[in-house]
């Protein structure tokens, strides 16, 4: 699958109707996935992008993979309809059960998979000897992010049961944390908090992994996954110059300002919430930005 296919793939929001023949060929699909799951052999190397959701993991990790022509997981496939990776945290399923589940996404060379920054002590354990790349974006762009994707506001003081309703179970655990033990009152503090946790993650682990800011990658996108590929000791083998610009999730709304999307209660406790972490990652507070 090109970067091109890709991207129309992860941007089939709201899914098309299911005719009888997209039926089929979603049935056709999921036999070929699940035969070549049974055959597949598991890298026991592979490159692993790391950071919180819509944070820029999946273009990062999509255009490292076509510029160094390596292969690619771009989220693992059954985690989408049916997450488990909670089940690991619970105790309910081992990290070696839940590899073997993904086998398939986990043969290829760059497996990019947010979730997974959540289980980062399992993954270095399993994979002792991979790359780890992380992915950070400012928690204030990083959360209104989230809630476009999901076309939820970002200044109510709490989401309504019918706001929640169409949600994904893959989308709930990532707005209500309180199963990771993390605190919040509410949606955006819950929000915050996870982006402390997974922010933590590259915190404690800063020797090992390879920090990539999605506002420099913006402002140079050829540049930083060329440098990406440096650090990685991968040798750039395309031109990626006509892909950089491919959406590859669905585009939040950048230009509405924090202030205005948030007001001012809930971005006050966004800053209040991950200060801390925004200043040892050089992210300014809203007063001082």
């Amino acid at each position: 699958m090109d970067l091109l296919e890709m991207s129309k793939l992860n941007q089939l929001i709201p899914k098309p109707l299911k005719s009888p023949y997209y039926k089929l060929r979603e049935f056709k699909n999921s036999i070929v996935f699940e035969l070549q799951t049974r055959t597949a052999k598991i890298n026991p190397q592979p490159i692993l992008v790391l950071g919180n959701q819509k944070s820029g993991t999946s273009a990062i990790a999509a255009l490292l993979a076509e510029m160094t022509d390596l292969s690619v997981t771009i989220d693992l496939r059954k985690e989408i309809p049916n997450p488990t990776y909670d089940k690991i945290i619970k105790g309910e399923l081992t990290f070696s059960e839940f590899v073997q589940l993904n086998k398939l996404d986990f043969s290829r060379d760059i497996v990019k998979e947010p979730n997974l920054t959540l289980l980062d002590r399992e993954l270095a354990e399993y994979f002792p000897n991979s790359d780890f790349v992380f992915v950070i974006r400012d928690p204030r762009d990083n959360i209104r992010s989230i809630l476009n994707r999901l076309q939820l506001p970002g200044n109510l003081t709490k989401l309504e049961s019918k706001q929640c309703k169409n949600m994904s179970q893959a989308w709930k655990l990532i707005v209500d944390n309180k199963w990771l033990g993390l605190d919040g009152e509410n949606y955006i503090e819950m929000l915050a908090y996870r982006w402390n946790f997974t922010s933590d993650v590259f915190l404690k682990n800063q020797e090992k992994m390879k920090l990539i800011r999605y506002e420099d990658f913006l402002q140079d996108k050829m540049g930083e996954i060329a440098s990406l590929a440096e650090a990685l000791k991968l040798k750039p083998s395309k031109d990626i110059s006509d892909k950089v610009d491919i959406q590859f999730q669905g585009r939040g709304n950048r230009e509405v300002k924090w202030y205005q999307f948030f007001g001012k209660n809930n971005l006050s406790r966004i800053d209040e919430i991950c200060g801390e972490r925004m200043r040892l990652l050089n992210y300014p507070l809203s007063a001082d930005g």
